[in-house]
């Protein structure tokens, strides 16, 4: 595929609801290179027409997104302190073996194909699953009434085992930015085991939810019914992250 839009037919093919991406310097208040220009709300609820989305202005276009929850479609997003990606001085840490363990612990294949490593290398790890057992808040930013983003931090072990590791999002609604998008910097969202030749695949939400919990939950913190998840960081600080025990007690 040499182009956007190409890349576009081959995601509405996969029963993807596509976005196009045109940064605007003029809209500060979004994340340019990662929000969809157009609106997306238009085709949240239905299925997209495919002259609707070979409409879009793919020519000036530096990026491709998707609208997340449709047909089921979700996200792990596994990425860095925002503090520490931000400064070129710093030493990530590897979120490699991250991803392959939750590969296998969700039963996918090693080179399962819908893996992709984002311009700040992090990962987003796409399959399809259920809606999450628990409530989510809404956004205050939203006009729209949508649901805000889940987000776990790391365990104290693990925290120390990855010093840069961020967080985990279930990205399960909105909108996620796809390969070959570039970021402000130039850099692209890639597929690290080649590019799909079929739709995501099923996982089942027990699979996500049993990791999730061995990398966030604190173990010596369980009588308390606390997890250790709350973020230390400014820019985190304003996030919507959430303490484990919203699930240890839904499953209890």
């Amino acid at each position: 595929m040499t182009d956007l839009n190409d890349w576009a037919v081959f995601y509405y093919d996969l029963g993807f609801n596509v976005t196009h991406i045109v940064p605007s310097k003029n809209d500060p208040s979004k994340y340019i290179y990662k929000a969809p220009t157009n609106n997306r709300q238009l085709i949240t609820h239905r299925r997209q027409e495919i002259s609707e989305m070979q409409s879009y202005d793919w020519e000036n276009a530096t990026g491709i997104g998707m609208i997340l929850g449709r047909n089921n479609i979700r996200a792990l997003d596994v990425d860095h302190l925002s503090k520490l990606k931000k400064d070129s001085t710093q030493t990530l840490s590897n979120l490699k073996p991250v991803i392959d363990e939750f590969l296998v612990d969700a039963k996918l294949p090693v080179n399962y194909p819908w893996v992709v490593q984002t311009p700040s290398k992090g990962y987003h790890i796409i399959i399809k699953t259920q809606d999450l057992p628990f409530k989510t808040a809404i956004s205050p930013l939203s006009p729209y009434g949508e649901k805000k983003t889940k987000a776990f931090k790391l365990n104290i072990k693990n925290q120390k085992k990855y010093p840069s590791f961020g967080h985990f999002d279930l990205r399960w609604n909105l909108h996620l930015t796809l390969p070959p998008s570039i970021s402000k910097e130039n850099k692209k969202y890639i597929f690290i085991n080649g590019i799909p030749e079929s739709e995501p695949s099923e996982v089942k939400l027990e699979k996500v939810l049993s990791f999730i919990k061995k990398y966030c939950l604190d173990e010596d913190l369980i009588k308390n019914i606390k997890g250790y998840n709350l973020f230390l960081d400014d820019y985190h600080s304003q996030h919507p992250y959430t303490d484990f025990s919203t699930i240890i007690e839904k499953n209890n």
